[in-house]
């Protein structure tokens, strides 16, 4: 019995300190209608597009907008680049960019977005794909989730709908792009 006892109090305090689950798809992300009119424009394609990311190597880029401390109407861009390491192994790198007049990714191609990926991308930054849509998870030094992707594309116009949760707490973000592939 001593050892029953044991045993349910290690379970217990494993499942008090477990990492939080990963949602496969955004929940709330609206922060019960927080959006602005273009954010809940994004939601509306990323939930009317049902389809995760071709995982063909491409770079894509756009325009974002964030809940959180920053400006919900001002766009910002983001660059998002699907690869494949030497080993066949798919991965996913992401940049954004703040206050700039106009999208500096625009002219990226798959060249400048390999230069500009991180080792630690390259390593951790898996795509995973389930039936609908596609996510990556970038966990913390506890191995809880940091941030969070979600990707859904439009497979006629390759148009990525992207949602970041950034953190999960009282002080987390949501940013919301559309994403077109650079030419």
């Amino acid at each position: 019995m001593k050892q029953f006892i044991i045993i349910l109090t290690a379970l217990w305090s494993l499942s008090i300190h477990a990492a939080p689950a990963v949602a496969e798809l955004p929940e709330d992300a609206c922060d019960s209608l927080k959006c602005t009119k273009v954010m809940k424009s994004i939601l509306s394609g990323f939930n009317n597009t049902p389809h995760a990311v071709s995982l063909e190597p491409a770079v894509y880029s756009g325009g974002c907008y964030h809940l959180g401390n920053l400006n919900p109407d001002h766009e910002h861009f983001a660059e998002l680049m699907i690869d494949q390491l030497d080993n066949g192994t798919t991965y996913f790198s992401t940049m954004f960019a703040y206050f700039y007049p106009e999208n500096p990714y625009a002219s990226w191609d798959l060249t400048k977005g390999r230069q500009e990926a991180t080792d630690y991308a390259r390593q951790n930054a898996r795509i995973t794909e389930g039936s609908n849509a596609s996510r990556v998870v970038m966990t913390n030094s506890e191995g809880g989730p940091a941030v969070v992707y979600y990707m859904r594309q439009d497979p006629a116009t390759k148009t990525i709908y992207y949602i970041t949760y950034g953190g999960f707490g009282p002080q987390s973000t949501k940013i919301f792009c559309t994403m077109n592939k650079n030419q």
